[in-house]
């Protein structure tokens, strides 16, 4: 398929390009409002120092109150082509119970969705909002080489295979270098002509991409003068009367 909608294997249409500019704009869009919320979810994390399960918890109720009070009877009011109405709740959640193996997939699909949320929220926590984003491009890169592996191993006119195109290397450019980012980000890799300053021992540092390929420490390093010592266990000053204890 072409960035400007037009598909060979639909008998040559395409989508009119106002509307593909349409989704291309809603696209950046919602990638901006996914940028806000794992900056604020790095915020909630290291400056308010709520628990990363309980931010999950949080966004999860927030979702299910605004699909609960807006989305879900907005819909059914709207006039649209199920049942007269835009989306038939009701109808949906008969279908629910009247199909074992629906119920099944909606509930791997909510664990899945549920073990997701909580790993990024520990990427975020123990290295930072950019590794997560970074990594997460990476989903794309596994989705397209699965669908090339379907098309061209197994079955050619599979609706989840894809075929390669003209705009496949454009593709191909965008990993490289969102992989050259995540390296030169997480100082694997230094770039000539960049400035790398060394951060100060007695800073609170968290590990980065380089210093994980390294087995170095996530936790701080600890500090010890003539009146305190750091615990490791309690993360607070204590005497040293009270370590002898």
């Amino acid at each position: 398929a072409s960035v400007w909608g037009s598909d060979s294997g639909a008998g040559g249409k395409g989508e009119p390009v106002s509307l593909v500019l349409l989704g291309m704009a809603l696209s950046v869009a919602g990638q901006v409002v996914q940028a806000a919320q794992v900056v604020a979810e790095e915020w909630l994390l290291k400056e308010v120092d709520l628990p990363g399960l309980q931010i999950v918890g949080f966004e999860g109720l927030w979702g299910l109150l605004i699909m609960l009070v807006g989305a879900f009877p907005l819909l059914y009011y709207l006039p649209g082509s199920d049942h007269g109405h835009l989306e038939n709740d009701l109808d949906a959640v008969a279908m629910l119970r009247s199909s074992s193996s629906l119920e099944m997939v909606i509930a791997v699909y909510i664990f899945s969705c549920a073990t997701y949320n909580i790993a990024g929220m520990a990427v975020t926590g123990a290295l930072s909002a950019v590794h997560r984003v970074m990594l997460e491009g990476l989903r794309t890169c596994i989705v397209w080489v699965f669908g090339l592996t379907v098309h061209y191993c197994f079955d050619p006119t599979s609706a989840f295979g894809e075929a390669w195109t003209d705009y496949s290397w454009l593709e191909v450019t965008g990993f490289l270098f969102l992989l050259l980012g995540q390296a030169v980000y997480g100082e694997m890799l230094h770039l000539p002509g960049l400035f790398y300053p060394e951060l100060p021992l007695d800073m609170h540092q968290r590990a980065s991409p380089g210093a994980i390929k390294n087995f170095a420490s996530p936790l701080p390093p600890q500090r010890q003068d003539e009146r305190t010592l750091v615990s490791p266990v309690i993360g607070r000053y204590v005497s040293p009367n009270a370590q002898s204890l």
